[in-house]
């Protein structure tokens, strides 16, 4: 994840509206909106993001999990 020195530098680079950037920050410092769980079709896990230097949860075998 980017510093948030990295984020306002980012949000410069792109010229975003300080609105928008104010919607970005709120996203950014919020815990998840819910609960990842796994159903009877799909899987459910978390993989270590060396990037963004956390897990990252995911909740389909086929998609989401493909793409991280």
């Amino acid at each position: 994840m980017l510093t948030d020195e990295e984020f306002h530098a980012w949000v410069r680079r792109n010229q975003i509206d300080p609105s928008t950037e104010a919607v970005l920050s709120r996203i950014r410092s919020s815990p998840p909106s819910r609960r990842v769980r796994g159903r009877a079709s799909n899987v459910s896990g978390r993989y270590p993001s060396v990037k963004m230097g956390r897990s990252i949860q995911f909740e389909s075998q086929h998609v989401e999990l493909w793409a991280i």
